[in-house]
């Protein structure tokens, strides 16, 4: 019988819970992991939590729960980490490279393809004043009436949009801008030029900074490019421009985006992650109204929640066929892998 362990997460524990259920109907053992506090990483040491881990056929971790190389020595048995999303920054990767452990993930069309179509969206409400507008019903602001000088709404179509990051969700947000008639630049994309997005300019990111009028953040997070976006970058960018980010928190420097939206250097920001989840209480961007705050689930979607726990189950039981995930985010590693189960199985016999 496979074991399996799963992790708590504040936001995902629905989800999680439904895998735990699902698998347990299937027989296998599955143990859970501490409960998770809010605004809070789980951590994990040998010291206090290898008896979570040593008889654990398969690993389940979320962006809030660290998967650190010392975490995989002390499991084993260790098959495969299988996370329920896309986000994988929380695994050392290198590490599982390295002892020939494969990665599976919640890759599935309907996570980034809802990703990519909520991104879209905020880029319109931002660029359309969804709040202005909703302002004038409410009775708050007065209604600009056909004065040009007044209307806050801009239409997309002739804007430059920046896209950092043109991984899965950067992609799916090219390919559905392409009916808007803008100009498309890319950062950080280290693919072979034959697969450069449709009509995309690859651009350096200090470029992409200066000539978009709305840069949208879709890179994974490292230790690389946390607060790649500062006071010092933000101040590349064109006065009214806008922010979008549904990435991750630590991509950006709070402190200094508040501040250029407070001055009026950006005109709007639309945020779906921060450093710290939930958002505090006492934020000083829940003061300002020209930003859009949502609280990391602005492309969570009814056909992500009934495919993302399939998902991981068909990767769970894959692994334990030995054969690779469904999605996977090391397929390189497939021969060491098999090499590693043939050393676990035979030491099982």
């Amino acid at each position: 019988m496979a074991t399996v362990f799963i992790c708590h997460d504040f936001i995902l524990d629905s989800l999680l819970d439904s895998i735990a259920g699902a698998l347990a109907q299937r027989g296998v053992e599955v143990i859970r992991g501490p409960e998770s506090i809010p605004g809070q990483i789980t951590r994990f040491t040998p010291e206090a939590d290898a008896a979570l881990f040593e008889r654990c056929d398969v690993l389940m971790f979320s962006s809030r729960n660290i998967a650190s190389r010392e975490v995989m020595l002390s499991a084993p048995r260790l098959r495969a980490i299988v996370n329920p999303t896309i986000g994988l920054e929380t695994v050392d990767i290198a590490a599982a490279d390295e002892l020939g452990i494969i990665i599976g993930h919640g890759a599935i069309p309907e996570n980034y393809l809802g990703m990519a179509e909520a991104a879209v969206m905020l880029m319109l409400a931002l660029r359309y004043g969804l709040h202005a507008s909703e302002a004038v019903l409410r009775g708050s602001r007065p209604a600009p009436g056909f004065d040009p000088a007044r209307m806050h709404a801009r239409m997309l179509r002739g804007s430059t949009v920046g896209i950092v990051g043109p991984g899965r969700i950067g992609r799916a947000v090219i390919d559905r801008l392409q009916a808007f008639d803008v100009r498309i630049l890319a950062s950080g994309s280290s693919q072979h030029p034959m697969s450069r997005p449709p009509n995309t300019e690859i651009v350096a990111l200090d470029t992409l900074l200066r000539e978009s009028d709305l840069v949208g953040l879709f890179a994974s997070m490292n230790e690389g490019n946390r607060h790649m976006i500062n006071e010092e970058t933000l101040g590349l960018m064109k006065p009214g421009a806008y922010l979008i980010n549904v990435a991750r928190g630590g991509l950006v420097d709070e402190q200094a985006l508040y501040r250029a939206l407070r001055d009026g250097r950006l005109a709007g920001a639309a945020l779906d992650t921060f450093e710290v989840e939930p958002l505090a209480a006492d934020s000083p961007l829940r003061q300002l109204d020209n930003v859009i705050l949502t609280p990391h689930s602005v492309g969570v979607t009814r056909e992500f929640a009934n495919g993302v726990v399939p998902a991981a189950i068909e990767n769970i039981e894959r692994v334990m066929r030995g054969e690779p995930p469904l999605y996977c985010k090391n397929p390189y590693l497939v021969e060491a892998w098999q090499k590693r189960l043939q050393r676990l199985d035979g030491t099982a016999a």
